[in-house]
């Protein structure tokens, strides 16, 4: 009777990810037929070298129907061929936030970082699982095991002992889930707001003026976390343990994007400059 139930436990457990995972999964809407144009008008501007007028068509689409995943990504590399940086780091990182999963968009970040020379310290593990998934998809995974698990719990006054091991096992499963899944989430809003440098000519001053003394060059494409916030400028820090202030206008919010756009095909994209 034990061995039935065991297999019982693996297979409530499979389900509640199984769940998770597709109802976390944003589902696009189809994209109209203007998007769908312009989209390939700018993947063709793309191909043949034509970089400024593909980064006009994509981001007409994104200020007319928003912005998707596979958008971003082509605005990316369009920006990366045309040599700017920061532009193509933070909308690499913005696919990445609607399509956690999406390999192509990790390897194409991590390689306009190598080339660039935006070496990043090593990531502990627990910050690269939280990656995985969106910050939302994480809220959605530990709201759901929370409600299993109070109607597990509820339910289980109510029925016989074999069923009550039933339960047991599900509230079990749904623990797990929010163990894992409220930090990943509590780490994902942390980093929310962190901004890239987007500026070729960045420095960081030691107050919110223009007339102020700098203490030294920000690379672009660098990722900083904003502090705080005085006129025109932001306080930042970057992962170095550095701070000071920024123009606005030097920097992007990886978070400052229009709503889910209508779903669009990506292309595979040329090699980015070296």
């Amino acid at each position: 009777m034990i061995r039935p139930v065991k297999i019982l436990y693996c297979k409530v457990f499979l389900l509640i990810l199984t769940a998770l995972a597709v109802f976390s999964t944003p589902a696009g809407a189809a994209a109209p037929p203007a998007a769908r144009h312009l989209f390939q008008q700018g993947n063709e501007a793309y191909s043949r070298g034509e970089y400024k007028a593909a980064i006009g068509d994509y981001l007409r689409i994104a200020q007319q129907y928003g912005v998707s995943a596979s958008l971003l990504y082509n605005l990316a590399n369009s920006y990366a061929a045309a040599g700017r940086t920061g532009k193509a780091v933070v909308n690499d990182l913005r696919a990445l936030r609607l399509d956690p999963g999406n390999e192509d968009i990790r390897a194409g970040l991590a390689q306009i970082r190598k080339d660039k020379g935006l070496y990043r310290q090593s990531r502990p593990l627990s910050e690269r699982f939280a990656d995985l998934l969106a910050p939302q998809q994480w809220t959605l995974a530990a709201g759901s095991a929370l409600f299993l698990l109070g109607l597990a719990y509820l339910v289980s006054f109510f029925v016989d002992n074999t069923l009550r091991m039933v339960g047991r096992g599900v509230m079990f499963c749904c623990l797990g889930v929010l163990i894992v899944a409220v930090p990943a989430a509590v780490f994902q809003y942390r980093t929310w707001n962190d901004a890239v440098v987007t500026a070729a000519d960045a420095r960081l001053l030691i107050s919110p003026f223009a007339s102020a003394g700098s203490t030294g060059a920000i690379r672009e494409g660098r990722l900083v976390r904003p502090v705080k916030s005085h006129g025109n400028f932001l306080l930042v820090a970057d992962k170095n343990g550095r701070s000071g202030w920024l123009s606005k206008a030097d920097l992007e919010l990886i978070s400052g994007q229009p709503s889910q756009a209508p779903h669009l095909h990506a292309v595979a994209p040329a090699p980015r400059l070296r």
